[in-house]
């Protein structure tokens, strides 16, 4: 539980991102403060102190820096890169070999994203930014946001209609070729949300046991107790003792 800001030139991929964000928390679910596009007359809560999860337009995040808090995390999507608040806490650490395997099937599905979107191949991209070359990144960044500007204003459309003959996306874009022809390619974001529940299911099961069993029965029961019971809480500080060492840290 953070506050996360996200920005964007693109209003609709604020929303977008934000629910995907929200998907991934699948099966719990985020219950502090959401507004995946944050007008500027609102901005002063960002400074609130709570967790948030907010987007903004890169117009008006230049006159909300001053009110966006130590303590935030600042996504910039177009630009894929995150800042962080000189203040904000450190994260959990993740278990080891569970991190290996959620970070696996992230690199496998989503790991070159960035430039994928932006119909660059990342073994093309990885070797250009390294050579150094001023004019060949140059050329590689102007067709890659080119592109990356094509197809997110076709998201506001409210037809899509066939790209044009010399658009970009035909030019440098698989997907949009595939497309074209019946062949669009699947999904793979239905995979990246199934590695991040079996990481949820790895790391909070046999949970029920630790719910008192009047609960079970049939009453009800939270993490505060019923009627200020203690005996009908659930009992966290158990639940987390029972799970193993290398998973106790994050659930604390």
């Amino acid at each position: 539980e953070r506050k996360v800001l996200l920005v964007s030139d693109q209003l609709s991929l604020l929303t977008v991102c934000s629910e995907i964000l929200c998907s991934l928390l699948f099966p719990m679910r985020w219950s502090h403060l959401y507004i995946p596009v944050l007008p500027r007359s609102l901005s002063p809560m960002l400074d609130a102190p709570m967790p948030y999860l907010c987007g903004i337009s890169r117009e008006n995040f230049a006159f909300v820096v001053g009110d966006t808090g130590d303590e935030t995390v600042v996504v910039d999507l177009d630009r894929n890169v995150i800042s962080v608040g000189p203040n904000t806490p450190d994260l959990p650490p993740l278990p080891h070999k569970r991190r290996v395997k959620l970070e696996a099937a992230l690199e496998k599905n989503v790991g070159h994203v960035f430039w994928n979107t932006r119909g660059v191949p990342p073994i093309k991209a990885e070797s250009i930014l390294r050579s150094g070359d001023e004019k060949s990144i140059k050329e590689m960044k102007s067709k890659a946001n080119s592109l990356w500007r094509e197809r997110i204003r076709s998201v506001d459309e409210a037809f899509n209609l066939a790209h044009a003959p010399g658009s970009t996306s035909i030019l440098y874009n698989d997907d949009a070729k595939d497309a074209s022809e019946g062949l669009a390619k699947q999904s793979r974001w239905d995979a990246v949300q199934e590695a991040f529940l079996r990481f949820y299911v790895a790391a909070l099961k046999e949970y029920r046991k630790f719910i008192p069993q009047e609960a079970r029965s049939g009453q009800h029961a939270s993490w505060r107790g019923h009627n200020g019971k203690p005996d009908f809480r659930f009992q966290s500080h158990q639940f987390v003792l029972s799970q193993r060492r290398d998973f106790q840290p994050f659930l604390k």
